[in-house]
């Protein structure tokens, strides 16, 4: 039966990984995202990995050899528990593709599990355990919270890790 796997790849190595393992008769997904690039005064928009360093393949574990994915050209290795590849539940990868627009990018703003407005609680730093309300994500996978500090509203940009819903 066919499942879907994760594979770890070499830094900004994501295409040339998807490409080699399509090459070796692999079904592979790479979702991407369309971030807006700003240098040199020149603004563009260019096609990001949605998880960087990682993508998905598809195959039967039980007859297929896959150990060859650890030896392909971009990949680093693929993710496995007790030397058996860990596999992950296909309705993840479907509920991607379904959000897929026309051109095959995923709405970054479609996957965050916070919205403009709603409460959040800081975890981690020297912000440690304050409440603070979402203003806004960036694509950098930052957020940025509104805060109340010493009377006034502060506003933060924090990694996205470093909050949790209040």
């Amino acid at each position: 039966m066919n499942r879907w796997f994760v594979v770890h790849t070499q830094p900004q190595k994501e295409v040339l990984a998807a490409q080699e393992l399509i090459n070796q008769g692999f079904a592979v997904y790479y979702p991407k995202f369309s971030k807006i690039r700003r240098h040199a005064r020149r603004v563009d928009t260019v096609a990001s990995p949605l998880f960087p360093r990682y993508i998905f393949v598809n195959f039967d574990n039980s007859e297929t050899p896959w150990r060859c994915i650890n030896g392909t050209r971009g990949v680093s290795y693929l993710l496995t528990n007790d030397n058996k590849p860990i596999s992950i539940p296909s309705q993840i990868i479907q509920n991607l593709k379904d959000q897929e627009t026309d051109n095959g990018f995923v709405p970054i703003d479609a996957l965050s599990v916070f919205t403009k407005g709603s409460k959040v609680r800081i975890v981690d730093g020297v912000l440690k355990d304050n409440s603070a309300i979402v203003d806004s994500i960036s694509d950098q996978q930052r957020v940025q919270l509104l805060i109340d500090f010493m009377g006034r509203q502060l506003q933060v940009a924090l990694p996205i890790h470093m909050v949790e819903a209040a």
